[in-house]
């Protein structure tokens, strides 16, 4: 028997052990030098689980949580037991045909040349923005997007000592072109970050008007598709990708628009990735790929992979229009209520405000919404991203309050 079978039972005997404890002891233990109490430790990874079983549950709409399959966990499994390092690829031939496998299938999906795994899209967007700094062909160090932008934008601005310009946006908080172009005319900036799936009101900015806008300036278009990405398996939605097949790079979040488990996001761009920097790694057989991400493994890929050999493309897509059918009674619902208002994005995502005397705070307490701002104006957001989420459970919910 190898070690990985030794490690695999062992893991299975502690799954069982824990998950017989029915009485929670949720306190935590001491970091000592000697092992803890078995029984009290079981009883807190069982604690865990049930907090995590809280956005796996019909009457979750808060935020961007998915429900991971068993495949997909078994792929977090195989990561684990396999703990390989693909800064020697040559040592993990099958992981890294793996990996290809993967970012080919991604290159096909979206229509783009080149990509890489990140753990996750803060990362990707990171270093999409590096890419746009190093080789621009000006000496802007401006990055223009909207205030909906995710925060992770700006945060990488501040790391490249970039800064970030936020460009007018409608009531929705979709990027205006007519802005977008006449920022350009002032002053070129190094990228054009635009998004699929804005945080707070899952909508899209024009993307093609925008692109447009960037190559008749000459700068980088970036599409943080972190949360819309999904869409790209919809039929309807393929004049939407087809736009974003023209930008110069885009961030997906599995972890989101696929219902993986994190860490998991993809960068991919249409150009490779030219040297940033001179490496001398002469420890590795291979040299290191001009890339963020250091030391990795299957962590990053193996649970969709697993997740897609298991299951197939074919359960991604119902997944998807699952998610958007749910979405949609729960819009349905809300159109037939007497002076509430609520938006509707396409990527799942419903934004509403109920009359000024009803609060719906407990609700938000509880995990069923959440609050986010859209145009300035505060609001309640229904995010449909777990498969567990139902619109008659959080019907049943607001009834009271209609």
């Amino acid at each position: 028997m190898t070690n990985g079978s030794h490690t695999l039972d062992a893991l299975l005997e502690q799954l069982q052990q824990f998950s017989s404890h029915s009485s929670i002891d949720s306190s935590l233990l001491a970091i000592q030098e000697d092992a803890n109490n078995h029984e009290h430790i079981n009883a807190l990874c069982q604690a865990l689980i049930n907090e995590g079983e809280r956005h796996n549950q019909s009457a979750w709409a808060a935020h961007m949580t998915s429900s991971p399959t068993a495949a997909s966990i078994l792929g977090q499994v195989l990561a684990g037991l396999h703990n390989g390092n693909l800064l020697s690829p040559q040592l993990y031939p099958l992981l890294e045909k793996v990996e290809q496998q993967l970012i080919n299938w991604f290159c096909h999906l979206y229509q783009h040349q080149h990509g890489h795994f990140t753990a996750g899209a803060t990362y990707a967007n990171l270093e999409a923005l590096w890419q746009a700094r190093e080789h621009a062909s000006h000496d802007s160090t401006l990055v223009y997007g909207s205030h909906a932008s995710h925060f992770s934008v700006a945060k990488a601005c501040q790391i490249l000592g970039l800064t970030f310009q936020e460009i007018d946006t409608d009531e929705y908080d979709r990027i205006l072109p007519s802005a977008l172009a006449e920022a350009c005319q002032q002053q070129v900036p190094v990228a054009i970050v635009l998004t699929a799936g804005t945080s707070a009101c899952g909508e899209i900015d024009p993307l093609t008007e925008c692109i447009q806008i960037s190559q008749q300036f000459q700068c980088w278009s970036h599409i943080d598709a972190a949360w819309g990405a999904g869409l790209v398996l919809l039929e309807q939605y393929q004049q939407l990708f087809n736009a974003i097949a023209t930008a110069d790079s885009v961030t997906i979040d599995p972890h989101k628009a696929f219902s993986q488990p994190k860490p998991c996001g993809v960068l991919l761009y249409k150009h490779p990735l030219n040297p940033l920097f001179s490496i001398d790694a002469n420890y590795l057989e291979h040299e290191p790929k001009q890339t963020l991400p250091g030391s990795f493994g299957g962590e990053l890929f193996l649970p969709l992979w697993s997740s897609l050999m298991f299951n197939g493309v074919a359960s991604l897509r119902k997944q998807m229009q699952h998610r958007l059918q749910q979405a949609q009674s729960f819009s349905n619902f809300l159109a037939v209520q007497p002076n509430w208002w609520h938006h509707q994005s396409p990527t799942g995502i419903i934004c509403f405000r109920p009359p000024e005397d009803i609060n719906l705070d407990d609700l938000v307490n509880l995990g069923l919404f959440s609050k986010a701002k859209v145009n300035n104006s505060t609001v309640y957001r229904c995010v449909f991203a777990s498969q567990a989420a139902r619109a008659d459970s959080l019907i049943t919910a607001l009834a009271p309050f209609c």
